[in-house]
């Protein structure tokens, strides 16, 4: 018979179940262990937890901030097209201004000049407002999506937290 080895069999048991007892000892302290981190590293991710969504809150607006930047920046740049163009026919008009345009015989020459100013002017008019009214629409178009987009991380976001794990839901074993 081997030296270490017990003489009974009711010692040989009693060895093992200790043994038996120090492993489940030792598996006890590890995964109470490992609890106990987890429940810090929750408690990291709930401090942190308003930082990370006032980030992505952020970075959401943002996004949509350049979008409506991006389209009133196309609508100026047609706009801005469309004066260069009207100024160009008020120049031509200048241009076809002169004296003796103010003779009588030049009167029928005079009115259709002071016409086509009229309707220029009234076609720059009319476009002013509607370059209004589509960045006006533009930016309502644009706050309804970031509103919409909002609301659908929100909603994300709500649903994410309600189904994550929480410090509270950690139960650590009580020595």
């Amino acid at each position: 018979v081997p030296e270490n080895m017990p003489a009974t069999f009711e010692h040989c048991a009693e060895v093992l179940r200790q043994n038996l007892l120090s492993y489940q000892s030792q598996t006890d302290e590890y995964y109470s262990s490992c609890l106990i981190e987890f429940q810090d590293q929750l408690k990291l991710f709930e401090k942190e937890l308003p930082y990370i969504s006032h980030l992505a809150v952020d970075s959401l607006f943002k996004e949509h901030e350049q979008k409506l930047s991006y389209s009133t920046a196309q609508i100026w740049h047609l706009f801005n097209k469309q004066m260069e163009d009207w100024e160009n026919v008020k120049s031509v008009h200048k241009n076809h201004l002169h004296p003796s345009l103010g003779h009588p015989d030049n009167l029928v020459q005079l009115d259709a000049l002071c016409q086509e100013e009229i309707k220029r002017q009234k076609d720059q008019t009319a476009g002013v407002h509607l370059n209004t009214q589509m960045l006006k629409d533009c930016a309502a178009e644009c706050a309804q999506n970031f509103v919409s987009a909002l609301a659908a991380f929100t909603e994300k976001l709500l649903l994410e937290l309600d189904e994550s794990v929480t410090v509270d839901d950690i139960q650590v074993a009580s020595k």
